[in-house]
């Protein structure tokens, strides 16, 4: 290498690079399906929206990917450590070098990955201000590679302000959004450019001076924050009991490591997005409906990401074996699987209990309820028998989505194997992009079809879902069958008896919501769609994952 930074930055491409052709690789696949289907974009009444779709999830995918190309850190369980690189505080360069190159580098890329989108895929202008949200992606870029190294021995307080950092880059990419409904010059983007460019060298700054600070002394494990956080432990009320059982020590430890992970990421965005956002349009009717709608949803996509660290053995830790600590308790792995599961349900528990006091606190409070009002009026009409029992069971329905969404991943998050982890993750975006894109180009077919056949479509629509769900619905069956024949007959028969209610309470809900127009008798797709919500087979591969990866 010609200089010790080209090295440096060639190490960092090497273990990146993966990810580096993963992003740009979207970019290439979505650029060219823009070339093709270009002229879909005017031709089409439903093309412009399932392309944009497809478009903005592939583009958050590379994103994310870039991000991750630049986590550039490294664990050691030893020191309870997981900052910056120790072995690179040897190298022959200042400080200020060892940090600035993988900022620089990082924002550079995903600058030129921002760009490749703007010019290659969004050609149509379907992206507001595009100056703007690249200002606030090389700013963030900073701010993620700060957080990282500063809060290296604080996991908890690191991950609330990871979080914090990417729920606060959404509100802060809408600043200028409200200069059009709150007139002033906070909101102009010259001047909120200059606030994120200051932000950001402070940024480094202290990235810089904490980064100098571990390579003088490695870092001192007694901080002032710390110790404050350690005495107000030491203040609450301990555990005075003995555990009753193996089982019941690891439900506590679980819970101790994740389990209050998915309320404290709810707790953050209701008080940093929802909270001011409902404040700010208190006087709007139909932004209250939209934000309920929103919140609700809320849940599922925070289970969803939360889910793909919950489900591995340690939730802190890149390595899936199962650490030794683990392996040697005196537990079976089934007990293991129950305690997560346990785990989960309080966490869900506890999430939807923040989320019901907020809406209980917002809706009589500040909230122009007007409109939904209207919406109740008509939803009890359209149901005047049953329209309390829908509502019970809809928000049960989203309770255990929302437990779903955490634990349906157990079975391959146990089992030792990253490909397998990556190559599910990577699977679920693949299937919602080829069902997005297939929908896309064949979009002139079904407003053809909608125009001069709409009851063919119909029929056929519906004779193709009822046989896909009954395939899937045989298929998951089968591999209940092989999957629980070797878990102990208690647990199987207990795990059954809850599948079976909450499948019961999918399918009265199918059947209670049924439109009182329905002409196409939907009532068997409702049946066989509430036996695939709740999970089944695959929760009871876990535990063989678990004993698998055990005994590697």
């Amino acid at each position: 290498m010609s200089s010790r930074l080209a090295t440096l930055a060639w190490e960092i491409w090497c273990r990146g690079s993966r990810s580096a052709r993963l992003a740009f690789g979207c970019v290439a696949g979505c650029a060219l399906i823009n070339l093709i289907a270009q002229n879909r974009f005017s031709a089409s009444d439903f093309g412009p929206g399932l392309f944009n779709s497809l478009f903005g999830l592939l583009m958050a995918c590379s994103l994310f990917l870039m991000m991750g190309v630049f986590n550039y850190t490294e664990f050691s369980s030893t020191r309870e450590w997981n900052g910056f690189p120790y072995r690179l505080f040897t190298l022959p360069l200042r400080t200020w070098q060892l940090v600035a190159l993988p900022m620089f580098l990082g924002v550079v890329s995903v600058e030129l990955l921002y760009l490749a989108w703007i010019k290659l895929v969004w050609t149509h202008d379907s992206i507001v201000r595009p100056e703007w949200f690249a200002v606030v992606l090389g700013a963030y870029m900073i701010f993620y590679q700060a957080a990282l190294w500063s809060l290296a021995g604080f996991r908890i307080v690191r991950l609330l302000v990871l979080s914090l950092g990417g729920v606060s880059s959404i509100a802060v990419a809408c600043l200028p959004m409200f200069d059009e409904v709150v007139p002033s010059p906070w909101f102009s983007e010259t001047r909120l450019i200059a606030i994120l460019l200051f932000l950001a060298f402070i940024a480094f700054i202290v990235a810089w001076r904490t980064v100098a600070r571990q390579r003088c002394g490695g870092g001192l494990r007694r901080h002032w924050i710390k110790i404050l956080l350690e005495r107000i432990t030491d203040a609450l009320p301990r555990r005075a009991k003995d555990f009753s059982s193996p089982a019941a020590a690891q439900f506590w430890f679980e819970w101790r490591r994740a389990g209050l992970l998915l309320p404290a990421c709810t707790s953050l965005v209701l008080a940093v997005i929802f909270g001011p956002f409902s404040w700010f349009c208190r006087n709007d009717p139909q932004a209250t409906v939209d934000l309920l709608l929103r919140i609700l949803l809320m849940p599922l996509v925070l289970a969803f990401c939360v889910g793909k660290a919950f489900v591995k053995p340690e939730l802190w830790s890149t390595d899936f074996a199962l650490p030794p600590f683990l392996a040697v308790r005196p537990l079976s792995a089934g007990e293991f699987v129950i305690s997560k599961l346990k785990v989960a349900t309080l966490s869900v528990a506890a999430t939807w209990l923040l989320i019901v006091v907020f809406i209980a606190l917002w809706l009589p409070l500040w909230a122009d309820d007007t409109n939904l009002n209207g919406l109740m009026v008509k939803f009890r009409m359209l149901y005047p028998q049953s329209w309390q029992t829908i509502i019970i069971l809809y928000f049960a329905g989203f309770v255990v989505l929302t437990w779903r969404c955490l634990v349906s991943g157990l079975w391959i998050g146990l089992c030792g194997n990253r490909s397998y982890y990556v190559a599910a993750s990577l699977l679920q975006v693949i299937t919602v992009a080829l069902l997005l894109l297939a929908a896309g180009i064949l979009s002139d077919t079904i407003d053809v079809e909608i125009r001069d056949n709409p009851v063919r479509l119909i029929s056929i629509a519906l004779s193709v879902t009822g046989w896909l769900l009954t395939i899937a619905v045989i298929v998951k069956l089968w591999f209940a069958v092989f999957s629980w024949s070797k878990i102990t007959p208690r647990c199987a028969w207990q795990y059954i008896f809850i599948w079976l209610f909450a499948t019961l309470g999918f399918v009265v809900l199918g059947i209670l919501s049924r439109p009182w127009a329905d002409t196409h008798r939907l009532e068997h797709l409702y049946v066989l769609a509430a036996f695939l919500i709740f999970p089944f087979a695959r929760l009871g591969l876990a535990p063989l994952s678990l004993a698998k990866n055990r005994h590697q």
